[in-house]
């Protein structure tokens, strides 16, 4: 995920707002920075994200990981897995990167 280097608040903070930007996804639940690469006008962030997508697009995970990957900034989408909206935290959310 490509985050601009002037994005208020924390780096983390500024990828999750591009996360959330993205018209698929309703609210980031949780996310974490694993790695960054410090650019020129931007920071490329490895970020891994739990997210609840709007409507049912997170029933078919092919149609989830295609509406990701269309999103402003964002670079490439792996590990995408549905769950249950009352189930636990899966063990490996969406990373975007």
């Amino acid at each position: 995920m490509r985050v601009p280097v002037n994005a208020t608040g924390s780096l983390a903070d500024g990828a999750a707002r591009m996360v959330e930007r993205i018209d698929a996804v309703d609210r980031v639940e949780d996310s974490e920075v694993r790695g960054l690469q410090p650019g020129l006008n931007d920071t490329t962030v490895d970020l891994r994200v739990r997210v609840t997508l709007v409507g049912e697009r997170g029933e078919d995970v092919a149609v989830a990981r295609r509406e990701l990957e269309d999103g402003f900034g964002v670079q490439a989408v792996e590990d995408v897995e549905a769950v249950e909206p009352d189930a636990p935290p899966a063990t490996t959310p969406a990373r975007i990167g």
